[in-house]
């Protein structure tokens, strides 16, 4: 299936998926792909959700809204307290949260999203927008949309759970002379109890997570050459069976480094499998 192109910019996705929790933004329609029709639409997102709905006009504005019900053809309406409308203005987004949550949703065959009988894209399977403020949102017609009613674009997309970091956690430039620093500082560095030589690092993660993995790139990086000491790959299972503790060392033959990664299997779903169910293995690494 082609990659559809999504009209909104980063920032609106971004500013859209920060009122939503940690989703990302999948496109399941394009009007001016597919057909300003309600046919076209409700193929393509019938059954499909939570749903943004967005809407552009010549006039610059972009306007929509999103449910966490499923579209259908039923003609009736659906309750969806957590409904809402919005308008970018400015680069900010308006919300227009949903009023009479029991006729939130209306769903219409011949016609695309259909808030209550507040706002609908792709009226009557026509480029056009129908607006009328009322029982089910209070908006402000001139500020969502300009009063332009003619549509150059809709889009309709999936709200799906999303892993990835909005930002990165800390901001690191990625250069030689960090790199440098970066080694010369876990070189140098030593434990805050005196009769501690070595501090002990615990792996510990679902099976794949990337545990002896994480010590072989450690590894390659201190030995200067790509290393692969623990047994890492791909399976259902964990490759890694018992715990192991790895030192590191500078170098092909330099001194061991002040710091001992210790990996452990991954932790699994089935009956005797996670860690915490085997004694001796606890016991192993306690004693370490």
């Amino acid at each position: 299936m082609s990659t559809l192109k999504s009209k909104l910019s980063r920032d609106q996705q971004r500013t859209i998926c920060s009122q939503l929790g940690s989703v990302k933004l999948n496109l399941l329609y394009k009007a001016t792909v597919h057909g300003f029709t309600g046919a076209a639409f409700h193929q393509r997102c019938d059954n499909r959700s939570p749903t943004v709905s967005v809407g552009y006009n010549a006039s610059g504005y972009v306007f929509g809204g999103y449910t966490s019900q499923s579209f259908s053809q039923s003609g009736h309406y659906v309750s969806d307290s957590r409904a809402f409308l919005f308008s970018f203005t400015g680069g900010k987004l308006k919300k227009y949260p949903v009023i009479s949550a029991h006729h939130a949703v209306r769903m219409i065959g011949n016609s695309g999203p259909y808030f209550g009988d507040s706002l609908v894209l792709v009226d009557g399977s026509k480029p056009v927008t129908y607006s009328k403020t009322g029982a089910q949102y209070n908006f402000n017609a001139a500020e969502m949309h300009g009063n332009d009613l003619n549509l150059t674009e809709c889009e309709v997309y999936q709200m799906e759970e999303s892993t990835e970091l909005e930002k990165p956690w800390r901001t690191i430039i990625w250069e030689s002379g960090n790199k440098k620093k970066l080694i010369e500082s876990i070189q140098s560095y030593k434990p805050t109890v005196s009769s501690v030589s070595q501090a002990r690092v615990l792996l510990i993660g679902q099976v794949g997570a990337g545990k002896s993995s994480f010590f072989n790139s450690i590894n390659s990086v201190f030995k200067g050459h790509v290393t692969w000491q623990a047994f890492s790959g791909c399976s259902s299972t964990s490759l890694t069976t018992q715990f192991r503790t790895y030192s590191l060392k500078a170098g092909r033959e330099g001194k061991p480094l002040p710091i001992i990664l210790c990996d452990t299997m991954g932790l699994e779903d089935s009956k005797g499998a996670l860690p915490g169910d085997r004694p001796v293995y606890w016991e192993m690494w306690r004693r370490t």
